[in-house]
């Protein structure tokens, strides 16, 4: 059971419906919906993170995901919130104390820009994260990616989220051709087209989990997919 916390939000404003440049088969996008979710709902992993919808909470476990296997962050994710349970803890703190804190995660640069967060987080909003995508990203330190995923995992809307693991989900299913680096802005499209509506933390989580334990970088589990009926990559060819 998620735990709720006291949050800044932002007015709601009215969106229209996301709309993808990738052409979708009549079916597709409902079916790849229904048999993500099936799949997550029996085999989506249990992660700390997914115990709380607390923003501050769900940021720190975002910025040490960057770079860094989950195994690895579980223990410091811990740690890191015992010693720094608040934005206002963590900005008080000094940033070589906060680094000392992130060994050995490495990548040093993101305990700076999370304390900068902190900092900036108390001086502007209180201690209380925006839910608001433009305020969001004018953090330093928050891009596209970790302003959906706050969204989405912290404030449950159904914003998309385009990481490693679901680039290639969405490209070897729904596209197939060409380098999926270069045609990011089709793929943050189509994210956003596939969310469920009201469903976009789960659904989000589920493409994450997805893309690490079935559709990975090497050695995809092609045979017990769900959407190799469709999916325009089957079978996996690693020569290719």
């Amino acid at each position: 059971m998620s735990t709720k916390s006291r949050v800044h939000k932002s007015p709601r404003r009215k969106k229209k419906s996301p709309q993808s440049s990738v052409p979708l088969a009549r079916g597709q996008k409902q079916r790849f919906q229904n048999r993500l979710l099936k799949w997550y709902k029996e085999h989506g992993r249990d992660l700390p993170w997914r115990k709380t919808s607390d923003p501050y909470h769900i940021l720190v476990s975002e910025v040490m995901l960057q770079q860094t296997q989950v195994d690895r962050v579980i223990p410091k994710y811990h740690e890191f919130l015992e010693r720094y349970p608040s934005f206002e803890q963590l900005a008080d703190a000094p940033v070589a104390e906060v680094k000392q804190t992130w060994y050995p995660l490495g990548y040093n640069i993101r305990p700076e820009r999370l304390h900068s967060i902190a900092c900036e987080t108390v001086a502007r909003y209180g201690g209380q994260l925006p839910n608001d995508a433009e305020e969001l990203l004018s953090f330093k330190g928050i891009g596209r990616y970790t302003a959906g995923a706050i969204r989405s995992f912290a404030f449950n809307e159904d914003a998309p989220i385009l990481d490693t693991n679901v680039i290639r989900v969405l490209h070897r299913v729904f596209i197939a051709q060409g380098e999926p680096k270069s045609q990011k802005a089709a793929l943050w499209e189509l994210s956003e087209t596939l969310i469920p509506r009201g469903k976009g933390y789960d659904f989000n989580q589920a493409l994450m989990d997805f893309g690490a334990t079935v559709c990975t970088a090497r050695d995809p589990y092609c045979l017990l997919c769900p959407m190799k009926p469709f999916c325009k990559t089957y079978p996996f060819d690693a020569g290719k």
